[in-house]
């Protein structure tokens, strides 16, 4: 592949790995960033994507505050 073809792919993966409005939660523990399993009970700062920056939603007690604010419940059929 030519080197334009090459720029033109990264670019291409760039956008879609970085859409506006995706969301992370990072660890606020010292080191490196881990595997989001291996300290669930950390409190975490969750970021969103603008589309050049990412800019702080919320800091959050842990894990699985971090997930329920990132993804909301949806409504669907109820149950029986």
């Amino acid at each position: 592949m030519s080197e334009a073809g090459d720029a033109r792919v990264g670019r291409r993966l760039l956008q879609r790995t970085y859409q506006p409005g995706r969301m992370r939660a990072l660890p606020l523990t010292s080191g490196p960033p881990r595997a989001a399993h291996l300290d669930p009970d950390a409190p975490r700062v969750v970021v969103r994507w603008d589309g050049q920056r990412w800019k702080l939603v919320a800091i959050v007690a842990d894990l699985a505050a971090a997930q329920e604010l990132m993804r909301p419940a949806k409504p669907g059929p109820e149950l029986w």
